[in-house]
């Protein structure tokens, strides 16, 4: 009788670790949809006995390929801002004071 518990308690292990993961695709996806959105949360890894129960599979999967999305558009937004900021840091460069008064002399 204690092999159905553990297979049941298992089970229900592996639905709340797929319930967290999707959770934290949806949060990355609204963060990503939106700036204002609250922060991520650290994530730590689930410890998990034995292979995704077969009924857990397609939504195991599911979860995966959004993951892969998500991860996919952070790492062109983390690009894009790398960019953005290059670009701040030459023209702060380019624009930014010696310290030392210069003129102008307009009439010379």
């Amino acid at each position: 009788m204690s092999a159905p518990i553990n297979r049941d308690r298992r089970h229900l292990h592996w639905e709340t670790a797929l319930d967290r993961l999707e959770l934290d695709v949806i949060r990355a996806e609204r963060k990503l949809a939106d700036a204002a959105a609250p922060d991520l949360e650290q994530w730590d890894e689930p410890s998990l006995v034995g292979p995704v129960p077969d009924d857990l599979v397609d939504r195991a999967l599911a979860i995966l390929a959004r993951q892969r999305q998500v991860r996919d558009r952070l790492a062109s937004a983390a690009q894009g801002l790398r960019r953005h900021h290059d670009f701040a840091t030459r023209v702060d460069r380019a624009t930014a004071r010696s310290g030392r008064p210069v003129y102008l002399d307009l009439e010379a």
